[in-house]
């Protein structure tokens, strides 16, 4: 099958905005597609345009030879055109032109959209601006810093481009690739009306014949007199030396806000494409200046690992299989350890110090070492009822509790659920690890939960579940999680080395009370106040009434009894 059929339409992602495309159906494969596939004027796709011209005539007559190098000819032409058709307006079939061999997985469809929709955006003059989070050696500058040049400047050869890198080598190597796809025959069969200035062609800097041009440079190094309708940055961070170097951080920063972004036309994009090196890095700071009001930022964080279920992948499975497997990833993780593993690969940096916690209050445990069954459970919820995105996590968190009362996290569930679906993510939780106390924060089960809950308990047949009000009285979010810092500091608390799960953690633990999210702390935290305010599970409870009895007490008929109370 030629090069075309292999290129599908993905739409994608995980924890990002998907692209709504106007998708048609063909008259004669009858799929789906987007009406962008579909030549003007035409209801077959151009699939079936291209399979079409791969077709021998039935063998009706016997034709001449001639007759017959004048079919193929005739089909070879058909499909040609529809090759160069599909390339000028997608990138994917445009890489795909250049490499036959080309394996694209879902990521790379997914940037390759991402990239064509920033484009549209860059000749609207609406000014987007695009970052892509992305582990090493996955393809990302392919797409990003060469490919999508060369067919932005072919669509848009008026156009300006400045791409940067952390070395200007690197940058010139971008350029050259990118010249060199123009100067292609290739390149000129599917935009005609984009050629290389003969005037002006070094790697350095050159232009168009319309205009438009690219400029390359390093981090740092000069660009003032030159304008852009692309600012391209890609890696400006080189290693971890670098990373950790606050005067190379404030020099990057200094150069942005100074030199590049200065250079940009009105209406102009920016496309930063990097591998998280460290908290502070330029997509930090960039983010944290969109919290204050400056640029909005589409961020599209791609992890090595899913972290949890996404659109294309589950927890769990590796970001482009058939370059790195799942395993080959399991054992770059062991070889450069948690640190460099959440930031380079996961897109989770985190600063080495917090103001509540730190790294060296960090221990782990090897499952295989603890008598999991020896050890006494409990669970904490810190909830956030509904689905929008501004919406903080719902986080369920499980410990278990050796003789000595050190504390062993066991399992930690967090995603966006209704109020259905949130109580059973509760009573699933419950049913993996039969905690003898689940600690829900006051007030959540009396508004939203608990009729649903108590009726899912009965159906579920759980009725040894024993659910406790957390009450939170004058104590704040930082006052709270006092509790598990003290027993971090004494060493009492142990993390997994192995589930996804850990690193997210961690990372939101070193950046609070200052990260974005913090409903992971907070169920640790309650966890810490459970383990200071509750007498273990094995001690009996006295039960005093509650809303749930006078409910009871209302259902007639209804004398099954649950261990369920305030």
């Amino acid at each position: 099958m030629f090069p075309l059929m292999k290129w599908g339409l993905v739409l994608v992602v995980n924890s990002i905005d998907t692209m709504e495309i106007q998708k048609l159906e063909c008259l004669r494969c009858k799929a789906l597609h987007p009406d962008t596939l579909f030549p003007s004027g035409d209801d077959i796709c151009v699939y079936c345009k291209a399979a079409e011209a791969e077709k021998v005539p039935p063998p009706e007559e016997k034709l001449s030879k001639k007759q017959q190098e004048k079919i193929s000819a005739e089909q070879a032409a058909h499909r040609e055109l529809a090759l160069r058709a599909l390339a000028r307006k997608h990138v994917l079939p445009f890489v795909e032109r250049f490499d036959e061999n080309y394996q694209a997985g879902w990521v790379h469809k997914d940037i390759c959209q991402r990239l064509e929709k920033f484009s549209k955006a860059v000749v609207d003059r609406e000014s987007p601006r695009l970052m892509l989070f992305m582990p090493p050696r996955h393809g990302k500058s392919t797409l990003a810093s060469i490919a999508f040049p060369a067919w932005h400047l072919g669509r848009n050869p008026q156009h300006e481009f400045i791409s940067c890198s952390y070395s200007g080598s690197l940058a010139m190597s971008f350029s050259r690739k990118v010249r060199h796809q123009l100067r292609e025959p290739n390149y000129r069969n599917v935009f005609k009306g984009t050629m290389l200035d003969p005037t002006s062609q070094s790697v350095e800097s050159w232009l168009t014949t319309k205009g438009g041009g690219y400029v390359a440079a390093g981090v740092g190094g000069g660009i003032t007199g030159k304008g852009a309708h692309v600012l391209v940055i890609d890696d400006p961070v080189k290693n971890r030396e670098d990373a950790e170097s606050e005067h190379s951080r404030s020099s990057v920063w200094d150069w942005y806000t100074s030199t590049a972004y200065t250079r940009l036309a009105p209406g102009g994009g920016i496309l930063i494409i990097l591998t998280r090196w460290h908290d502070d890095d330029l997509a930090g700071k960039l983010l944290l200046a969109a919290a204050d009001g400056a640029d909005d930022w589409e961020v599209v964080k791609y992890p090595a690992i899913a972290e949890k279920d996404e659109k294309f992948r589950t927890e769990g499975e590796a970001l482009h299989p058939e370059r790195y497997s799942a395993a080959s990833l399991e054992k770059i993780k062991k070889a450069i350890g948690p640190r460099d593993w959440s930031a380079l690969y996961q897109q989770n940096p985190v600063a080495d110090e917090g103001d509540y916690f730190s790294r060296e209050m960090i221990n782990y445990y090897d499952e295989a070492d603890v008598e999991l069954d020896k050890l006494r459970y409990y669970c904490a919820w810190d909830l956030a009822i509904g689905q929008r995105e501004r919406n903080d996590y719902s986080v369920g968190l499980v410990v278990g509790v050796d003789e000595y009362d050190k504390l062993f996290i066991v399992d930690c569930v967090r995603g966006r659920w209704d109020g259905f679906e949130l109580v059973e993510r509760i009573l699933d939780l419950y049913e993996t690890w039969h905690p003898g106390v689940v600690g829900i924060e006051k007030g959540h089960i009396e508004m939203a939960l608990g009729p649903f809950l108590e009726k899912r308990v009965r159906e579920r047949k759980l009725h040894e579940a024993y659910f406790r009000d957390l009450k939170i009285g004058r104590r704040d979010k930082e006052a709270r999680a006092r509790a598990i810092q003290g027993r971090m500091q004494q060493g009492m608390v142990y993390f997994p080395k192995t589930p996804i799960w850990v690193g997210p953690l961690i990372a939101e633990l070193l950046r609070f009370p200052n990260g974005v999210h913090d409903d992971q702390v907070d169920a640790l935290a309650w966890i810490g106040l459970m383990m200071t305010e509750f007498a273990t599970y094995f001690e009996p409870v006295i039960h005093t009434p509650s809303w749930r009895d006078k409910l009871r007490k209302l259902a007639k008929g209804d004398n099954e009894k649950t261990a369920m109370s305030a």
